[in-house]
C-alpha cells in the first residue's frame, strides 16, 4: 500500500477513534481497541445502553464504510492499527513495558527465525506470553505463512486492554482461528500446547508476587526477581524438545544476573545459540539499549552450536553493512 493511501485511512480512523473517545469520555487506547472490534466484527458501531449517542453512531458508521477494509491486505491493516496504537502511546502517555514492538525489530526476529527454521512446510506453533499488542507475533506469523507455512499461535498477556486490542487487531487482520488469546498473569500453570517456537518482547522490572516466583529456578532466594528472567524459563518450559526460543531482552541481560541463577537455569534447559545487540539509534538512552536473545531447548538431537552468535547488528540505514551482517547471520544458521 502506497504511504499516502496509508495515511488517508489513518485519518479515517483516527478521526473514528476521537469521536468515540470524545462520546464514551475514555482514554484513546480503549476508544482504539472498541473501534477496531466495530471495524472487525461488525464493520459498524456496538451501543450499549445508549452509549454512543445515536448521532455518533451514525457518524462513525459513514466513517467505517468510506474505510472499505476489506479490500485491504493483512500487512496494510496491521500498519494501519499500529499507527493508531503510536498515537494512542503518546496520548494517553503509555508506560515502556506496553508499548507496540517497532516493525524493525519484528522484521529482524522474523528473518532470524526464518534462518533457523528452514522447512517451508512444515505446520508450526506459535507462542508469546508477553504478547501486548500483538504486532510482533502477528508479523512472524505473516512472514511465515507468506513463505508457505501453516501457522498457529496462542497468546498470553495479563493487561486486560492490550490483549482486547491484540485479539480485535488479529480479527481486522483475519487470522481467525489461527490465534487464540488468553487473559492471564504468563507465570501461572497455562493450558496451552507444546510449541515449536516461542517469542516475545519481554517486559523488563521487578515482578512483584515472591510466592509464585519462588516455583521458578530463575527466582532470587531473597526479595522481587526478574520478570524477564521467569518469563524467559517459562516460554521455554512450553516448548517442544529442541524448539527454539527468539527473546527480545535488556543489552545487560547477562550481567544483571549477579546471583547467577539465570546462566545455572540455562546450563540445565537450554542452549545459548546467540545474542545480539540491537543497533543504539533505535532506542533513546543507553539504559533502554536491547539485544536478541536466541535460546534452543535441550532434547530432540539438539546441541550446542561450535561458535554462539555473539556480537551487534548493524544500524538499519546503512544498507551495506547490514546486507552483510544479515549474509553473515545466514552463514552461521546454516
Amino acid at each position: 500500500m502506497d504511504t499516502s493511501k496509508l495515511e488517508a485511512l489513518y485519518q479515517l480512523l483516527d478521526e473514528a477513534v476521537t469521536l468515540l473517545q470524545t462520546d464514551l469520555d475514555v482514554s484513546y487506547v480503549e476508544a482504539l481497541t472498541e473501534t477496531i472490534q466495530n471495524l472487525a466484527y461488525e464493520g459498524k458501531a456496538q451501543q450499549l445502553d445508549g452509549l454512543p449517542t445515536d448521532e455518533t453512531v451514525a457518524q462513525l458508521n459513514r466513517i467505517y464504510r468510506k474505510m472499505k477494509l476489506d479490500e485491504e491486505t493483512r500487512e496494510a491493516t496491521r500498519k494501519l492499527i499500529q499507527l493508531g496504537f503510536i498515537k494512542a502511546i503518546k496520548s494517553d502517555k503509555i508506560q515502556a513495558n506496553h508499548q507496540m514492538t517497532p516493525d524493525t525489530i519484528a522484521y529482524l526476529l522474523a528473518f532470524f527465525i526464518d534462518a533457523i527454521k528452514t522447512d517451508k512446510t512444515e505446520p508450526l506453533h506459535i507462542h508469546d506470553l508477553a504478547v501486548g499488542s500483538g504486532n510482533l507475533l502477528m508479523v512472524v506469523m505473516d512472514h511465515l505463512e507468506k513463505r508457505g507455512n501453516t501457522v498457529t499461535s496462542e497468546a498470553v498477556d495479563n493487561d486486560d486492554l492490550l490483549i482486547a486490542l491484540a485479539s480485535n487487531s488479529s480479527h481486522l487482520q483475519k487470522w481467525g482461528e489461527a490465534v487464540t488469546f488468553t487473559h492471564s498473569d504468563s507465570l501461572q500453570e497455562l493450558l496451552i500446547l507444546p510449541s515449536d517456537l516461542a517469542i516475545a518482547d519481554l517486559p523488563i522490572g521487578y515482578y512483584p508476587l515472591d510466592n509464585r516466583a519462588e516455583k521458578f529456578e530463575t527466582a532470587y532466594s531473597e526479595g522481587n526477581s526478574y520478570a524477564h528472567f521467569l518469563l524467559i524459563e517459562q516460554h521455554m518450559k512450553y516448548l517442544k524438545e529442541g524448539g527454539w526460543g527468539f527473546f527480545i531482552v535488556p543489552k545487560n541481560l547477562i550481567e544483571s544476573d549477579q546471583e547467577g541463577v539465570f546462566m545455572k537455569w540455562l546450563n540445565n534447559h537450554a542452549f545459548l545459540q546467540g545474542m545480539l545487540e540491537l543497533p543504539e539509534s533505535l532506542f533513546q538512552s543507553e539504559q533502554m539499549q536491547k539485544s536478541i536473545l536466541i535460546l534452543q531447548k535441550r532434547g530432540n538431537n539438539a546441541e550446542q552450536v561450535k561458535e554462539v552468535l555473539l556480537g551487534t547488528i548493524p544500524d538499519i540505514k546503512n544498507a551495506r553493512k547490514m546486507q552483510g551482517f544479515l549474509a553473515q547471520f545466514n552463514n552461521w544458521a546454516k
